[in-house]
């Protein structure tokens, strides 16, 4: 037995413990900072992983490699003669901890960490074990007090109109003052034709507001995850119609109502998507509305407590 034990030992692919799933914090050229997320895994001998870098949708890493001990996995951006490979270094801090560069073309590296994201281990139906509390009014229909900017350099440059949160057709990305875990939240928005935004749990996942009415249920679309869950069907209406929200989240279980519609049922995040305010998934967060990408008006945003 102890032979066949050190033989399993010896066959074993090396430095697994860089695999996993990781939530990154990842220092940008002026020294702020923004978010991403990795996942490597193994199939078979071959390693693969798919990431989300600082916005935009997750994608399949096209190279990464276990280098004596070192986690190496290269992106490639933009069209010759532009195009820039990006290459990401690091190492094992302890067990749950990275720590790396990350150097873009030619430019200076930069530093990143990365915690390893929480095992949640949520059954399907935890949502209905959990007792609602009271029901919390993220917006008074008056003005906007309770909202907070995310780039901190620039107005809110939202105005209330009819009982309406509006952003003029662009302006900063705004998060609530307070902070939840698991809830249940019904929003009412009305989008423009040609234009998205988003809502995201907890600061951190993307609930996709798009204009897509008739269109193909898809992974960037109305309702969805952004990139990482597909709802069920397309239910959106018409752009210049109000439509609602009814997101229920436990860990990271979620489920998605849309205009009555259930087009996401008890399905799991795996990971944070781009433009999370942080990478710290297993913390209470804000909500986050998503305000630069086009028209966009908000005039409930009701959260329940789930405990």
């Amino acid at each position: 037995m102890f032979t066949l034990i050190l033989a399993m030992a010896l066959m074993a692919p090396p430095d697994d413990g860089l695999l996993g799933k990781w939530d990154m914090t990842v220092t940008r050229a002026d020294g702020s900072t923004h978010t991403s997320w990795l996942h490597v895994w193994r199939e078979g001998s071959a390693l693969k992983a798919r990431m989300v870098g600082a916005g935009g949708s997750v994608f399949d890493v096209p190279d990464v490699a276990i280098e004596s001990g070192e986690l190496v996995w290269k992106t490639v951006t933009g069209r010759e003669p532009a195009r820039i490979t990006t290459v990401y270094r690091a190492k094992l801090k302890g067990k749950s901890a990275l720590e790396g560069t990350v150097t873009a073309g030619t430019n200076p590296a930069r530093s990143f960490t990365a915690d390893r994201a929480p095992d949640w281990n949520i059954p399907k139906g935890a949502a209905a074990r959990k007792k609602p509390g009271k029901p919390v009014a993220l917006f008074n229909g008056k003005d906007v007090s309770g909202w907070l900017p995310q780039n901190k350099s620039q107005p809110l440059g939202w105005t209330v109109s009819d009982g309406a949160l509006d952003n003029q057709g662009k302006a900063n990305n705004i998060y609530s003052e307070q902070k939840f875990k698991d809830f249940r939240l019904d929003v009412e928005f009305t989008v423009a034709a040609h234009s998205n935004s988003g809502v995201y749990i907890r600061g951190r996942h993307e609930v996709q507001v798009l204009d897509d009415y008739g269109q193909p249920a898809e992974s960037h679309g109305n309702g969805s995850i952004y990139g990482f869950i597909t709802p069920k069907t397309n239910a959106s209406k018409p752009a210049g119609e109000w439509q609602t929200f009814a997101i229920t989240v436990v860990g990271n279980r979620v489920t998605v109502i849309l205009n009555g519609t259930t087009i996401i049922d008890d399905e799991e995040i795996p990971g944070v998507t781009g433009g999370a305010l942080d990478s710290h998934e297993a913390t209470p967060g804000p909500i986050l509305l998503q305000g630069d990408h086009g028209p966009v008006r908000f005039r409930k945003v009701v959260i329940t407590p789930l405990n």
